[in-house]
C-alpha cells in the first residue's frame, strides 16, 4: 500500500525564535508566536530514531501558529537504547516552555512521548496524539519500523513496561487519539485497543486517512484538529 506523504513537500515557515533548554545540540526548540498560556508544544515523530528531526513538522507548526496558537516544537536527543535522555529531554523542555500549562500535539513516536508525559509532566493539561505508538509491547510484536522499539529502549518492550502508554495512568489530562485506518507505520488496531483499555480516551478514526496526513494542515481533519485544541 502506498501511503501520501506530500507533507514533506511543503513550504516551511522558519521559526520565530529558538528556546535552549539544555547544552546538547539537540535541546531545543523552534518557537512560533508570542508567549501565551496554554502553549501547543509538538513533538515530533520518527520511531525515535536519530535521522529524523523537528524540521518536517514545521508545516504543522506554522499553520498552527497563523491560527493565532503559541508554537513550541521539540527536539530531543535520539540516542539508541537511551531512552531516558529522550524522556527527560521532553520533561526539561515542558518545563523550560514560559507557559503555566500546555497542550502536547504528539505524532507517532513523538505520540508516545506526548502520553508519556502526560502521565508524568504536571504542566499537561490536555494530548492531542496523532497515530501514536502507544503500544510498546505491540509494536516490539510486530516488529514495527524493523525493530524501532527495541532499537529504542536497547532491551524487550516488556523490560520496560513504565515507559509504555497502555500502563500508565493519566489523572485528569484529557486525552484525544486521532488515527487513519490506512496507515501502514502504525496499525489502527493499536489505537483501537489503546482507546478500549484508557476509557478517558476520545478516539477519533478517520476513513482513508494515513500515517502522515494527520499531520497535514490541508487535509480535512484540519478544522477538527484546531477546534479540538
Amino acid at each position: 500500500m502506498s501511503e501520501d506523504r506530500s507533507v514533506f513537500e511543503l513550504p516551511t515557515r522558519q521559526p520565530d525564535s529558538t528556546l535552549v533548554y539544555g547544552k546538547d545540540a539537540s535541546q531545543v526548540a523552534d518557537i512560533f508566536g508570542s508567549p501565551k498560556s496554554p502553549a501547543l508544544v509538538i513533538i515530533h515523530g520518527g520511531y525515535w530514531r536519530p535521522q529524523y528531526d523537528r524540521v518536517h513538522v514545521r508545516p504543522l507548526a506554522g499553520a498552527l501558529a497563523d491560527a493565532d496558537h503559541f508554537v513550541a516544537s521539540l527536539e530531543y536527543r535520539r540516542v539508541p537504547g537511551n531512552p531516558d535522555a529522550m524522556m527527560g529531554d521532553v520533561a526539561a523542555a515542558i518545563a523550560a516552555i514560559p507557559a503555566e500549562s500546555v497542550t502536547l500535539i504528539g505524532h507517532s513516536a513523538g505520540g508516545h512521548l506526548a502520553l508519556w508525559a502526560a502521565a508524568h509532566v504536571s504542566k499537561v493539561r490536555k494530548v492531542v496524539a496523532l497515530a501514536p505508538v502507544s503500544d510498546l509491547q505491540m509494536t516490539d510484536e510486530l516488529h514495527l519500523d524493523e525493530g524501532a522499539v527495541t532499537d529504542f529502549l536497547g532491551c524487550p518492550a516488556h523490560m520496560r513496561a513504565d515507559l509504555d502508554p497502555m500502563c500508565l495512568e493519566y489523572g485528569d489530562v484529557e486525552i484525544i487519539v486521532v488515527q487513519g485506518d490506512c496507515d501502514i507505520r502504525v496499525p489502527v488496531e493499536m489505537n483501537r485497543k489503546f482507546a478500549r483499555q484508557q476509557p478517558q480516551v476520545k478516539y477519533q478514526e478517520h476513513s482513508g486517512m494515513g500515517h502522515f496526513e494527520v499531520i497535514d494542515p490541508r487535509s480535512s481533519i484540519w478544522l477538527g484538529l484546531i477546534q479540538s485544541i
